[in-house]
């Protein structure tokens, strides 16, 4: 299935892409390799990770080895990506497990 990132994802890899540029760049080349892992994994395996409790369709999953997840539905004829967070984030800490 093809991954298509909606707006807020692009906002989200903005700040991934900040992030392991200017605060932890010594992690910047696995965080990539761990994000391309992670989109090839949803993409061969749609019903990964966890469904949301709060969001109806929606489902997470955790980027193996750095501290974001991905939050993701699944259309017709696509898996759009909603959110990749940072789980130490206000956003991951509101939120109800």
């Amino acid at each position: 299935m093809q991954i298509k990132y909606l707006d807020a994802a692009l906002d989200d890899m903005t700040w991934f892409r900040e992030y392991y540029t200017k605060v932890f760049s010594a992690g910047k080349k696995n965080a990539r390799t761990q994000l391309l892992k992670a989109e090839r994994l949803i993409a061969q395996n749609p019903g990964i990770g966890e469904a949301d409790e709060q969001l109806a369709g929606v489902r997470e999953y955790p980027i193996s080895g750095i501290p974001f997840t991905v939050l993701f539905r699944l259309t017709s004829d696509s898996i759009e990506i909603l959110r990749i967070y940072d789980q130490r984030s206000w956003f991951s800490n509101t939120r109800k497990r």
